[in-house]
Parts: structure tokens; C-alpha cells; sequence
């Protein structure tokens, strides 16, 4: 090789590796979907609550078309169940804090906590639960409640993701149903 031919060999090599790096990066982004049981999301947020090592699917029970008074959505990696999303329509206004506090098993929230946000929203360990006024013909009011699966209630390391999850997926879903709202 010539006195100049290494230098551009060793400039083409690097490009090829900074591509070849760069399209790496593409089959993990097609592992986390572009939206989540009907309301797109970044892609970032759904990363960090769903973890995806592998395939990422959902069985998807809600019509937003035409709401029934609780549905749910799963979201699963190969085939195991990671996130639940419940959507509940009901007539009158209720309190996240008390759902998430609720010993029944729509909630199962660890250590629920009143955030500030611009719904009334109740962010825990495992889990989120967030309600605004949404008119449809079988409610008045709109409670969406998000629970990591398997989670163990009283681990705080998820706890950031699901209420920075849940600050943008709400507001999201509720565009999506057509709840051109103020915040309640």
C-alpha cells in the first residue's frame, strides 16, 4: 500500500462500521411498536416499561368505536403477558388514588401516590391509574389503569417510566377517543 492508501482504507472501514452499527439499531425499534392497543406512543416510553427481549404483541378486547364499560388491552413479549391497559367508561367521577388503593384485582397498585399532572392522575410501583371527563353514550367520565405484570409491588424501579408513560399515553388515548377535553 501506498503512504496514503491506509489512511483511506482505515476511513472506509469506519464508515462501513458506523452503517453497520447504525442499521443494528433498527431491528430493536421494529420490536417496539409505534403505538400501544390503539393509541400511538413513543416508542421510547413503551420501551422501558415492556423491556422487549423479543417479539412484542397485544390482544386488544377495547373498541373504541363503541366503548363498553371496562375493556382491556394486553401487551405480551413472545407470548408473555408484560402490560395490562384497562379502559373504563363509567357516568360518574371517580378518584385514581381510591382505584389504585383498592385491594381488588383491577389495581394491585404498589405504594399509590397522587402525581401532579394534567389529569387526575395516581402513579405506584407497578402501575398507574389516571381519569378525565369523556362523554360517550355509556359514560360521562374516562379511568384508563396501567399494571406491569409480574411486578412486584413494592420494587420502586419502574416507578419513573410508568408515570412518564402514563403523563403522555392518557393525554394520547384520550385524542384518540375523541375527548377533546380540559384536564379535570
Amino acid at each position: 500500500m501506498t503512504r496514503f492508501g491506509s489512511p483511506v482504507l482505515g476511513a472506509v472501514v469506519l464508515a462501513l462500521l458506523v452503517v453497520g452499527v447504525g442499521c443494528q439499531s433498527s431491528s430493536r425499534d421494529e420490536q417496539v411498536p409505534e403505538s400501544l392497543c390503539g393509541t400511538k406512543v413513543d416508542r421510547g416510553l413503551t420501551e422501558a416499561l415492556l423491556q422487549p427481549d423479543g417479539r412484542v404483541t397485544e390482544r386488544n378486547e377495547v373498541d373504541l368505536r363503541n366503548p363498553q364499560p371496562s375493556s382491556w388491552c394486553q401487551a405480551f413479549v413472545d407470548g408473555k403477558g408484560v402490560l395490562s391497559l384497562r379502559f373504563a367508561w363509567h357516568p360518574d367521577a371517580v378518584d385514581p388514588f381510591d382505584i389504585a388503593s383498592s385491594g381488588d384485582s383491577v389495581s394491585r397498585i404498589g405504594q399509590p401516590a397522587r402525581v401532579k399532572a394534567a389529569y387526575e392522575t395516581t402513579v405506584g410501583n407497578n402501575g398507574a391509574v389516571a381519569t378525565a371527563r369523556c362523554r360517550t353514550r355509556i359514560g360521562s367520565y374516562f379511568t384508563l389503569s396501567a399494571l406491569l405484570a409480574d411486578s412486584d409491588p413494592v420494587d420502586r424501579s419502574h416507578r419513573a417510566d410508568i408515570e412518564n408513560f402514563m403523563r403522555a399515553y392518557f393525554p394520547a388515548t384520550l385524542a384518540t377517543l375523541g375527548c377533546v377535553t380540559s384536564a379535570t
